[in-house]
């Protein structure tokens, strides 16, 4: 299985999300992106820990909500001391990440779908 960096991902990030419906089915949906961790404490339910992700899945995670503000995400996680959310998200081929306290209403809170998503992921 082909597997991409971090650097090369971010290269091209703009243009993969703005043409994900056109890559979902094609080949290059199986690449490895590698760099990038998307994880969750807390719950073990919902608890995981994904390290590497296919070009597909962080698709399928993309059209399904796993956006901010219209930003893809590239990471998420509760801290479980005090329940601030942590994400990252992609801007002009640079990640960019921000924490939210636990009352902020601005922050990012996945839905069902992409809880279930990330389960699935962290099985693979």
């Amino acid at each position: 299985m082909k597997t991409v960096d971090k650097v090369w991902f971010l290269s091209h990030s703009d243009w993969i999300y703005n043409n994900r419906h056109k890559l979902q089915n094609k080949p290059c949906a199986e690449f490895v992106i590698t760099g990038f961790v998307i994880n969750s404490f807390g719950c073990p339910y919902y608890g995981y820990a994904i390290d590497k992700i296919t070009l597909g899945n962080l698709i399928k995670l993309w059209n399904s909500g796993f956006v901010y503000k219209d930003f893809p995400l590239i990471h998420y996680r509760i801290s479980h001391g005090d329940s601030s959310t942590h994400i990252a998200y992609i801007y002009h081929d640079k990640v960019f990440s921000h924490r939210f306290h636990y009352s902020d209403t601005d922050r990012y809170i996945p839905t069902e779908e992409i809880r279930k998503i990330l389960k699935e992921l962290r099985k693979l």
